[in-house]
């Protein structure tokens, strides 16, 4: 490279290979970034991550001590310092949450802990600006768009809650560590709101994704209650351009940002669209979610996003109706779902807090 030539932007993605991160490596290459994606396949897999002359990967589990810490410094000294690190690992899914409350949150903390030891190690120039997943999940029950200031939830969370728990102590701990930090490199704090798209992990409790599957098998949909939980949907692919362009410009505030769309609906509705697009003989089955889920599960009510933080930054806002993003999950979801799993036909739990 010449004296004349400006070295292309580098990222680093930790949970790469999950739905989020494959989705905004590819969205951050087309926009001529070099990506650096780490995953220990515990919840992604391989055959999501891009084939692409400017993406490479590392298997790494950043929780092992040292790991993530030696990997960033080799990288800095061979091709200078990263502009982001997104941090995507984490346990996700009601399901998963529910079968190890504890474990969870252990989980979610420990890659929070690694985060922050590796880049406290590194000199202030070479530190990266963090951006960091967190949940909607943080926030208390409100019948009405949801702004990053409202009420948050306890950080001592148990069962149910083990996960929002865990997510906002991670966003306290960020702050702590870097509190001293350039204001420029402070992390971010992404408040993902209902995040769905073909490929999505049925088996850790998300609802599009299982009910997608359970229509496309013809077995009954599984609807909690009555149904009329609300939640917002926003297709990873819009969310993944929102959060590429937030990246690109760099000029983010440090803080709470939301992440959603605008597709509102009750889960009954939710489960009727996909039974009528699918063209499925399935019926629906109101269930009852102790006995699908276990005595640990809570229900959230109401769940919508106010984007007003992330218009103001002038990117492209998610604007896919539900019946477009149920389409585009029925059309292409046994295509982009972990190879081993691709038979519809085997029994999921539904959570429509996923």
């Amino acid at each position: 490279m010449t004296t004349s030539q400006k070295r292309p932007s580098r990222l680093l993605i930790s949970g790469v290979a999950g739905l989020i991160g494959s989705r905004l490596a590819r969205e951050l290459l087309a926009a001529g970034w070099e990506v650096l994606g780490i995953d220990d396949f515990s919840g992604g897999w391989k055959e999501r991550l891009p084939s692409h002359d400017c993406f490479r990967f590392v298997e790494l589990d950043m929780t092992e001590p040292g790991a993530l810490g030696d990997l960033l410094r080799r990288e800095i000294q061979v091709g200078g310092p990263f502009e982001a690190f997104v941090h995507l690992a984490a346990r996700v899914g009601v399901r998963s949450v529910l079968r190890d409350p504890e474990g969870c949150r252990d989980s979610n903390l420990n890659g929070v802990g690694a985060l922050t030891e590796a880049l406290s190690s590194l000199a202030d120039t070479d530190r990266p600006r963090v951006y960091a997943a967190s949940t909607s999940e943080v926030y208390r029950e409100a019948r009405r768009p949801l702004h990053e200031g409202d009420a948050t939830r306890s950080t001592a969370g148990e069962g149910r809650w083990a996960y929002a728990g865990s997510k906002l102590r991670g966003e306290q701990l960020l702050d702590e560590a870097c509190a001293s930090w350039t204001a420029s490199k402070r992390p971010i704090h992404l408040r993902f709101f209902n995040v769905v798209g073909p490929g999505q992990d049925a088996a850790s409790g998300m609802v599009l994704a299982n009910f997608v599957e359970q229509a496309l098998a013809g077995q009954d949909i599984r609807v909690h209650g009555d149904g009329s939980q609300v939640r917002t949907f926003a297709h990873v692919n819009e969310v993944a351009r929102s959060l590429a362009e937030i990246v690109v410009q760099g000029n983010c505030p440090a803080g709470p940002l939301n992440l959603g769309g605008v597709a509102l609906t009750e889960i009954g509705d939710l489960a009727r669209c996909v039974l009528r697009l699918s063209g499925s003989t399935s019926t629906i089955m109101n269930t009852n979610p102790l006995e699908d889920c276990g005595s640990n599960f809570e229900p959230i009510h109401y769940r919508e996003p106010d984007l007003g933080r992330l218009a103001s930054f002038g990117v492209h806002l998610p604007q896919m109706s539900l019946e477009d993003i149920v389409l585009d999950s029925l059309q292409k979801h046994s295509l982009l779902s972990k190879p081993s799993q691709r038979d519809p036909r085997s029994s999921m739990c539904v959570s429509p807090a996923s």
